[in-house]
């Protein structure tokens, strides 16, 4: 899955604040040391980082199209890690923000004749951007879109004028959508992508067993509960530094190296943002991230090292 992805920490700006939906804010982004924003690919994310010292991945939800402004749009979690409170509560027009990417995990499979799109909640923000660029080059799309209500629906009028008759609304407290009736009722050349909360997700995951491998995208936000074997102690190699490091059951790889001083680009460590991707040259990762796909985990070629360990004694890193 390693594909060439910058981290680079570039700086920009607060152009333009404005309210999506209930308490949800979108924010224009414009380059503030006067280079242009990389082009970016519908589905992709940024890492930015927040006062606080907080680093959150948002997904790009504006035209791929044109890159200038960059715009991000994120919901206020009164219950959150305190990133969106941040963003809501101190980040003003003119304020400037360091950022990282974009990456793009979740991208749209080229050519693909039907793309059926289900979104709940704030997970419309990936998919709104995916459904400019569809439209925009007049390919197939259907969106069934969930929210608490319609005051709660960002993009919801965008959407409905892009093309009414291909987004179907679902407003309720709880889930009203029949997603195993919806799947089954699919031509088998569908591809589908679905964000939102981990309850629909699931959902989703569970009725989508019978698709084609591949054909299923997933956007996590974060990383559900796992029922993964218990931590074993493990071995590193570090293949260009010869470097042998002991991974604790307590620690992460991510943790261990970073202790030894390796420097490897990370966010999330959840296992979500592919940020700590790193190749893999010897031995059998266990995969516990939720970006590979299982052909991916088959074919060990790399891991995210934030949360992944080892079912051999061993791992060679191309590190």
């Amino acid at each position: 899955m390693i594909t060439d992805r910058s981290n680079e920490l570039r700086r920009v700006r607060v152009a333009a604040i404005r309210t999506s939906a209930l308490d949800v804010l979108s924010y224009d982004l414009v380059s503030a040391d006067g280079r242009p924003l990389p082009s970016f690919s519908a589905g992709a994310h940024i890492d930015v980082h927040i006062p606080g010292g907080f680093v959150r991945q948002y997904s790009l939800c504006g035209d791929p199209g044109k890159v200038n402004p960059y715009t991000i749009t994120v919901k206020k979690e009164f219950h959150g890690r305190g990133g969106s409170a941040s963003m809501h509560e101190e980040i003003e027009v003119g304020s400037t923000l360091a950022i990282a990417g974009p990456r793009n995990h979740f991208p749209l499979t080229p050519e693909t004749k039907n793309c059926l799109f289900i979104a709940g909640g704030i997970g419309i923000t990936p998919i709104y951007a995916m459904i400019q660029s569809l439209h925009a080059a007049s390919r197939d799309w259907e969106l069934h879109y969930c929210a608490r209500s319609e005051a709660n629906a960002a993009f919801h009028s965008e959407l409905r004028k892009l093309d009414l008759t291909r987004v179907h609304t679902y407003f309720s407290e709880s889930p009203i959508l029949d997603v195993t009736a919806l799947l089954h009722a699919q031509a088998e050349s569908t591809h589908l992508y679905c964000c939102g909360p981990q309850a629909l997700m699931k959902a989703v995951a569970a009725a989508s067993g019978h698709w084609t491998e591949g054909s299923v995208h997933f956007e996590w936000f974060a990383a559900p509960a796992s029922e993964n074997r218990p931590n074993r102690p493990i071995e590193v190699e570090l293949k260009r530094s010869g470097m042998v490091l002991k991974v604790p059951p307590d620690r992460s790889i991510l943790q261990v190296l970073r202790e030894r001083g390796v420097e490897v680009p990370s966010a999330c460590e959840e296992g979500l943002c592919g940020s700590c991707e790193t190749r893999v040259l010897g031995g059998q990762p266990e995969h516990r991230d939720l970006l590979l796909s299982p052909s991916e985990r088959a074919a060990s070629g790399s891991m995210m090292i934030c949360v992944s360990r080892a079912c051999s004694e061993r791992l060679v890193l191309d590190l």
